[in-house]
């Protein structure tokens, strides 16, 4: 396919920031969001744009994180193990110690 034939894209410098925005709310990060936002202004983004990228990342981020509770509220109810013991921690790789 030549050139001539391909259509034009829709991957502009805005929407570029429009997807940093999403991707900054997803990833909690509050200084890279700033950054995007004042980008996406200079871009001439719409206000409203920019509010629908930000609802569409709080949309996946919360189902993301129901499904993330639900999985762990599942193997919770599954396991068949007591659970950690007083004292123990399997984080620290070392045996509880006794003061």
């Amino acid at each position: 396919m030549s050139p001539a034939d391909e259509s034009p894209s829709l991957y502009t410098s805005a929407v570029e920031e429009l997807v940093a925005i999403a991707a900054a709310i997803a990833c909690n990060a509050d200084s890279s969001f700033k950054h995007h936002l004042r980008e996406a202004l200079t871009h001439g983004v719409p206000r409203g744009d920019i509010a629908q990228a930000v609802a569409t990342a709080r949309r996946v981020k919360e189902q993301i994180a129901e499904q993330t509770l639900r999985t762990a509220g599942e193997q919770l109810a599954a396991a068949r193990d007591p659970g950690p013991q007083p004292g123990a921690c399997c984080c620290s790789g070392l045996p509880p110690t006794n003061r």
